[in-house]
């Protein structure tokens, strides 16, 4: 016989809630120029994350399970995913250079090959962050296997300050934390603290060269993340040392370059 040290229970019940006001203004193609911005305001709620959240990067979903299993009510929340704010655009510019163009109709062919019929498109991502719940070792004395801290006062966000002592950055005030006492369950709610958003420019640069009248040749540049901005990663989420300490990035700036024949 064999010694259990650990039934799991799952279950497939949960509630969720999603609000949102969506608006988009948009341009259609004309005189070489297109256009689209569209933005998202929106609130996601949830009592439960699902029973395998992803994790990693700039989301860190909540524990699968409740701190007190009999009261899903403390478990309602803005979900791992929601996102207050979302703005996306693009562009799709033809530059006026070139034969047939506003300007230099009559550049000789030599020219007109290296300056003339560009094509510009850049897209613009703003992404606020994503809510974080922050968690602590059990101290109900029931196994909860969703401990969280108490909080003692608001969570206070200070963004990109440097971490006293350590690499990285302090994302937010942990002074308004702490372990809860021998007995009890934290009084810390899901989703309470927000990381990092995100803001971001993809370019991406196109010009066709006539070889006859079936055949071009396609030069295409792309430049994801343009400006090279870092896309900071959620901060560490558990009650200790490191409690709010962010040390990670992604999304370096990336060129691809590609020729393509079209026949």
């Amino acid at each position: 016989m064999r010694d259990i040290s650990q039934i799991s229970g799952t279950e497939t019940n949960g509630n969720v809630r999603y609000d949102a006001l969506q608006t988009v203004v948009q341009k259609r193609f004309s005189r070489g120029l297109q256009f689209q911005v569209a933005h998202t305001f929106s609130k996601a709620m949830t009592d439960s994350i699902g029973y395998f959240g992803s994790s990693g990067g700039q989301a860190v979903p909540a524990s699968p399970y409740r701190q007190n299993l009999y009261n899903g009510r403390a478990e309602w929340g803005p979900a791992y995913s929601d996102v207050k704010h979302v703005l996306t655009s693009y562009v799709v510019y033809e530059l006026p250079v070139g034969k047939g163009k506003r300007f230099g109709k009559d550049l000789p062919s030599f020219v007109n090959a290296i300056v003339g019929n560009w094509q510009i498109s850049p897209i613009l991502q703003i992404r606020s962050g994503f809510p974080l719940t922050l968690s602590a070792e059990d101290q109900s004395g029931t196994n909860s296997r969703g401990g969280r801290p108490n909080c003692l006062g608001p969570a206070n966000v200070v963004g990109k300050t440097p971490a006293v002592g350590k690499q990285g950055y302090q994302w937010f005030d942990t002074t308004a934390f702490a372990a809860p006492a021998r007995g009890s369950f934290g009084s810390c709610g899901v989703g309470i603290v927000r990381g990092p958003g995100m803001r971001t420019i993809d370019i991406s640069l196109q010009k066709q060269f006539k070889i006859s009248e079936t055949k071009h040749l396609e030069f295409r540049g792309e430049f994801i993340n343009f400006t090279n901005t870092p896309i900071l990663n959620a901060p560490n989420t558990n009650l200790g040392s490191e409690l709010g300490i962010l040390q990670s990035s992604q999304g370096p700036r990336n060129i691809q370059l590609a020729m393509k024949l079209v026949f």
